[in-house]
């Protein structure tokens, strides 16, 4: 086991879990999280397994160093630094129970929330997130959190807010993994959970940049209710049509050709 993966066990018998953070590099909330849950706290049951995803980009401080390791998590997956790392990784995975990563967006009005199988909308009512999301492994197959739900376990990953705001973000990362330690007994219940209202989202579509004339028609924030049958964005001659109680995510015209400019996903009422 390498210096970057640090498992921490309880005295009585439990869960295996997982805590991921840098999976991006450059999203430093769970960073700052992972490095405060390794010094403190100790683990009452069960094991922790306590992960620096991609510590090459997580020095280097980008999203990745040559592929992007959330589409990485395939048993076939090939030889480059990030694919290697998810090799590394899985076996990790295939022995834990659960799994929480912590990601945060590159977008600076970034809201929170939560990405997670439909499987898992019971458990993640105990974070303090307003939206919850589901069918992300439909349109963006690779992922941690995606890996696990084929395994039929639970995996959540938490949108922490902007990367540009990761000092401020940092007290939501830290007091979601502790909730989530808590839920699946690895620690003692920390305080009550205020469950409330959240909206749900699924997603349908991501969409790819194939000219260098991508433009958004505004800047959208994350989960910015679009007008129905309005454009809200042009990628060269091709228009974006808005259908009902739909909504943007992960806007960022500012891609190559080829990279993910935005997601769509539909209000669940």
């Amino acid at each position: 086991m390498d210096q970057h993966i640090i498992k921490k066990s309880g005295g009585k018998p439990g869960k295996k879990l997982a805590v991921f953070a840098g999976v991006h590099g450059n999203e430093k909330a769970g960073v700052f999280a992972l490095e405060k849950l390794i010094k403190n706290l100790e683990i009452e049951a069960g094991e922790v397994y306590f992960v620096y995803a991609n510590p090459r980009a997580i020095e280097q401080d980008v999203r990745y160093t040559e592929k992007n390791l959330n589409r990485c998590f395939f048993k076939e997956a090939g030889g480059s630094y990030e694919e290697k790392r998810a090799k590394e990784l899985m076996p990790i995975l295939d022995e834990c129970d659960a799994l929480l990563d912590l990601h945060a967006s590159n977008n600076k009005e970034a809201t929170p929330f939560v990405i997670c199988g439909e499987d898992c909308r019971d458990i993640v009512g105990i974070f303090d997130f307003d939206i919850i999301s589901f069918g992300w492994d439909d349109i963006e197959p690779g992922s941690t959190d995606g890996y696990m739900y084929h395994q039929g376990k639970p995996g959540i990953c938490l949108e922490c807010g902007s990367v540009y705001q990761s000092e401020e973000n940092f007290d939501l990362a830290y007091d979601s993994a502790l909730r989530f330690l808590s839920y699946f007994g690895a620690i003692s219940k920390v305080g009550e959970y205020n469950p409330k209202p959240q909206q749900v989202v699924q997603v349908f579509q991501a969409a790819k940049k194939k000219t260098d004339d991508f433009r958004f028609v505004k800047d959208f924030a994350d989960f910015e209710e679009l007008t129905p049958g309005g454009v809200f964005a042009r990628d060269g001659e091709e228009k974006y049509v808005a259908g009902e109680n739909e909504c943007v995510i992960f806007p960022d015209s500012n891609k190559k050709i080829g990279d993910e400019v935005f997601v769509l996903g539909k209000f669940v009422r």
